[in-house]
């Protein structure tokens, strides 16, 4: 029978022959992964600004990753469809949310049965700055966001105003709008809220004339649109865009709440996703956002690429869920408005 100091010793030394297998389990498990193919879920409908940065992304990706990265587009319901799609996905890497801003953190507030959380998400990086811009189409009689709210007030109910889905970041655009337009005129901006599962079919609508003006995310689609089939009337962010030079922010002409609507193009996975896959993960995107060929083609699209690891996406999102919520309160928005 091993003496105690015998016994203790053999018990150290199991101890850390576990540890040491356990360490080594993590780092085969981080060095094996992925061994098929990767999906990234995105909650908007296909040819927006974040399907294509999705697309774009993945092709980068894949170089690093060794698999395909597949785009499953999820549209609906405010981004729940593809954020509910991503939660109930096993939690082994493979099934990506990828979406502009932070409206899976706060849906359970605007959304009937919906009880997802921000903490039922892991977060992984974030990859670009999406920011929105206020937009009319050509038959409105407004070159500013003034001109614009003037033209509401004097008609009201009358203008149709347009965002990519209901109880989605635009549309709490649109409240803040109304909101800072009753403190700043001491009058109501009464539009007809107009929704479209994403970027692509809103874009049509108000080429078409279907809708009168919209808070809409920019790409280079609406920049290169502008002066032809529609007018930029303000950029929602602290400073005006490369791509706009000539386009005051809303701060600048006297909406400073909302100059914070920057949001971030940020990645997740389900909750419980093994720590050293979401490290590959990150490792991956790092990587790919300092690539000069993605860069370059992320310029030419107008996307304003950065990176943000795990840690720093958490604190983001959570700032930023805490924000709208406060909008959500004040506007009294309730689910399935």
């Amino acid at each position: 029978m091993p003496t105690i100091p015998s016994f203790t010793r053999l018990l150290g030394s199991l101890t850390i022959g576990l540890l040491t297998t356990a360490a080594l389990t993590t780092a085969a498990r981080a060095s094996e992964f992925p061994q098929k193919p990767i999906t990234f879920v995105v909650p908007f409908a296909a040819g927006g600004s974040l399907d294509i940065l999705a697309r774009t992304l993945g092709e980068t990706l894949r170089e690093d990753l060794g698999q395909p990265i597949l785009i499953s587009n999820r549209p609906g319901a405010g981004s729940t469809v593809g954020a509910r799609a991503v939660a109930s996905a096993p939690a082994d890497g493979y099934t990506l949310f990828i979406t502009s801003g932070s409206a899976f953190g706060y849906a359970h507030r605007l959304v009937q049965n919906m009880t997802l959380r921000l903490e039922d998400f892991a977060p992984v990086a974030a990859v670009a700055v999406n920011p929105s811009v206020v937009i009319a189409s050509q038959g409105v009689p407004a070159d500013s966001l003034a001109s614009l709210v003037q033209h509401v007030q004097a008609n009201p109910g009358v203008v149709s105003f347009c965002t990519t889905g209901v109880n989605g970041l635009n549309h709490l655009q649109l409240e803040m709008l109304k909101a800072e337009t009753v403190a700043k005129t001491g009058k109501p901006f009464e539009v007809s809220h107009v929704p479209y599962n994403g970027l692509a079919p809103a874009m049509i609508a108000i080429r078409r004339q279907d809708v009168q003006a919209c808070t809409l995310p920019y790409t280079a689609l609406v920049r290169n649109l502008a002066g032809k089939e529609l007018k930029i009337l303000a950029v929602q962010s602290p400073k005006r865009l490369p791509g706009l030079p000539d386009v005051p922010t809303t701060g600048e002409q006297g909406y400073p709440g909302m100059d914070a609507n920057d949001a971030y193009v940020n990645i997740a996975a389900p909750r419980g996703t093994p720590p050293e896959v979401i490290s590959r993960l990150e490792s991956a995107l790092r990587r790919a956002m300092s690539d000069p060929v993605l860069l370059k083609r992320l310029a030419e699209l107008d996307i304003q690429a950065v990176f943000l690891d795990a840690k720093a996406t958490g604190a983001w999102l959570a700032k930023d869920v805490a924000r709208l919520e406060r909008v959500i309160s004040d506007a009294d928005l309730k689910p399935g408005n």
